[in-house]
């Protein structure tokens, strides 16, 4: 009965045409997606790492009537696609699958709805296949190490390692005739999500510390958290021989940053005469990275990222000149494609748009450009410093015990403060305002309906929490990647940097 089943599904993919080869851009890998029951409507969440940007992309594709859709995704190199049902199909236990896919291939997968089941065709399907037939579920401990004394969380992150390990190691054992790739991609999920929440737990509690660090004179890391570092920092990890998944990217943030604190201290100060300050900066990270023992992509990875980082979409002719000096010529035109794709994404509304937006209920708005282009109309003229934030969030908190602080070094600034806050339940949020003081002068505190919020995260390019941003008095979106309330002297010079 099970074949009969599988020859029908397999007729079914066939008779539609959705498995059927055709030609694919050798820069592009492109994902196909067939519902069984021709549903329409249905929509995805389909995760992927872009790594020039050191970040993740998040779509959310629907299915058309006849219960399709297909998207294609640059790749200049083997990627890992994250794709779960968001609408919890009734029925279908399918939950997240990882794909590997390598440039100039399509990944074919029939969502069989009638029957339970998820199957693929086309490349890796072998792979694939056996993810879900034989699911392992990856632990992590993500986000969770605040409020733990950094041993205690390092321990819990080593135990949570060692399960994941073992739990590879029986399911192989048990089902020798699994595809090696599917393993391996399991182990490397295991050591990246180790390593990413290893270095978060270092670098988290650096933040916690750092005041008390900076006040009895250190300016470097002390010993015993280089040394737990280091034991996360090996050559496996920085010299990947398989698809790097997206902890990846946080990892090599990571590593990038405390390297940099090892190598240069908290603070790195500007020489006199120098003009452009974040170019310098850019330039000392960039001879950190040099410094780090790491593939020569990977560096190139870093690079790309800490660009993005200190000097955003702002590209100079002076700061073009030092990217082609640090970047070759394929990791550079896709960072300059990067930004160009940014700011045309975020540029300011119309007058006649806003006009429009303006007459329209609040409720009856449902893109995400529009319903932050409404929010943000009536503070036109004046720099808003966006806070995407949930009172669930842990860092999100621990940054709002830095605004006294920002709003003294922001004083003769014109500068709105915007709160937006995720999933937040009313009471939370209402008291979480009153503690952090939400709601005083020049602040806008906002708790939008689930789907609105949603709406917005999405357009703006939210992956974390908290996330912070600039928007320039004209409206556009200068900065997705804002320096946090915890360094507000770095937020003052980027708005600054912004008002020339």
């Amino acid at each position: 009965m099970k074949k009969l089943i599988l020859t029908l599904i397999v007729a079914f993919v066939t008779a539609c045409g959705f498995a059927q080869k055709a030609a694919v851009d050798k820069d592009s890998v492109t994902i196909c997606f067939q519902l069984a029951s021709k549903a329409a409507g249905e929509k995805a969440t389909l995760i992927y790492s872009d790594y020039t940007a050191c970040d993740v992309v998040d779509l959310n594709p629907v299915t058309d009537k006849e219960g399709k859709w297909s998207v294609k995704l640059p790749a200049d190199r083997t990627i890992h696609i994250q794709l779960w049902d968001d609408n919890k199909i009734e029925g279908v236990v399918w939950g997240a699958l990882n794909l590997f896919c390598r440039p100039g291939t399509r990944a074919e997968i029939l969502l069989d709805d009638i029957n339970d089941r998820c199957i693929f065709s086309g490349e890796n399907a072998v792979a694939h296949n056996a993810q879900v037939e034989h699911p392992l579920k990856i632990a992590n401990f993500h986000g969770r190490m605040f409020g733990m004394e950094i041993h205690e969380a390092a321990q819990y992150i080593r135990n949570i390692y060692k399960n994941n390990m073992y739990n590879i190691d029986t399911l192989y054992a048990s089902h020798p005739d699994l595809p090696d790739s599917y393993v391996e991609s399991l182990r490397q999920m295991a050591r990246y999500g180790y390593a990413f929440d290893m270095t978060q737990n270092i670098k988290g509690h650096i933040f916690e510390s750092m005041g008390t660090i900076l006040e009895q004179g250190g300016n470097t890391l002390p010993d015993e958290l280089v040394a737990m570092f280091r034991e996360v920092e090996t050559e496996e990890l920085l010299y990947p021989k398989t698809p790097l998944p997206t902890d990846a990217l946080a990892y090599f943030s990571d590593v990038h940053a405390l390297e940099y604190y090892i190598q240069v201290g908290f603070i790195s100060e500007v020489p006199e005469g120098v003009t452009d300050s974040k170019l310098h900066s850019f330039s000392t990270m960039c001879s950190v990275v040099d410094a780090i023992n790491a593939s020569d992509e990977i560096r190139q990875i870093m690079k790309a990222a800490s660009f993005l980082t200190v000097c955003g979409q702002d590209v100079t002719p002076e700061r073009k000149r030092k990217l082609q000096e640090e970047l070759n010529s394929k990791t550079y035109s896709m960072l300059l494609g990067y930004i160009d794709s940014k700011k045309v994404n975020f540029e300011s509304a119309s007058e006649e748009e806003i006009t429009a937006l303006a007459e329209m209920p609040m409720d009856s708005i449902v893109n995400g450009r529009d319903i932050f282009q409404k929010l943000i109309a009536p503070y036109r003229g004046r720099v808003i410093y966006v806070d995407i934030w949930g009172t669930w969030c842990g860092p999100c908190l621990q940054e709002m015990q830095f605004l006294p602080q920002l709003h003294k070094e922001l004083k003769n600034l014109p500068v709105t403060y915007m709160y937006l806050a995720n999933n937040s339940p009313e009471e939370l949020w209402g008291k979480a305002a009153k503690r952090f003081g939400l709601e005083g002068t020049d602040c806008v505190n906002l708790r939008l309906p689930d789907a609105q919020q949603s709406a917005v995260e999405e357009y703006l390019g939210v992956q974390g929490f908290p996330t912070f941003l600039l928007v320039a008095p004209d409206g556009t979106v200068y900065s997705n990647k804002a320096p946090r309330p915890s360094s507000p002297t770095s937020v003052r010079e980027a708005i600054q940097e912004m008002l020339k």
